[in-house]
């Protein structure tokens, strides 16, 4: 160890940097953090796909009910738990020009929806809402993201409502 002279003759020792065991502790500690960071990181991406995705849904609902009343025709949604998507028809037919579909067909296992699945649909016992063409909805029921996010849809006013359980 190098000392060096300091004022009043005090004698100090001159540090030449951080020990190979101080340096492998840091970087542990710096990998535990960052472990834990990239889980939480994870864990809120999943929420915001979710919250995301039932935006969509409630967001295509109103529309749908909208789009019956303006063209005066019957509409309707179906949902489908094992492709994870849902379709927009229009009198009983496919509505390829849909905004922001993929001719009709709305998709949540890709994309800005990846890891949001449809765990349960209800609708009076059925997977489809269906809406007059006044855009009145016909039928009650709900629609169940991730297993607790839980979409209501209210036949009598067509309200939807979003909880998380």
């Amino acid at each position: 160890m190098t000392l060096m002279k300091h004022d009043k003759n005090q004698v100090l020792p001159i540090s030449k940097g951080f020990s190979l065991i101080e340096l492998i502790v840091i970087m542990t500690l710096l990998g535990i953090l960052a472990a834990l960071a990239s889980i939480r990181i994870k864990d809120i991406s999943v929420n915001v796909r979710v919250s995301a995705a039932t935006n969509q849904i409630t967001s295509d609902i109103e529309l749908i009910k909208e789009t019956a009343l303006a063209k005066h025709e019957n509409m309707s949604i179906t949902y489908n738990q094992e492709q994870n998507n849902y379709t927009i028809r229009k009198n009983g037919s496919v509505m390829t020009d849909y905004p922001g579909s993929d001719s009709g067909i709305i998709n949540l296992s890709e994309g800005m929806f990846s890891g949001v699945d449809i765990t349960q649909v209800n609708i009076n016992g059925s997977n489809v809402i269906n809406i007059d063409k006044w855009g009145n909805v016909l039928n009650n029921g709900t629609i169940t993201l991730n297993q607790n996010h839980i979409i209501s849809v209210n036949k009598l006013t067509g309200f939807t409502e979003i909880s998380i359980q």
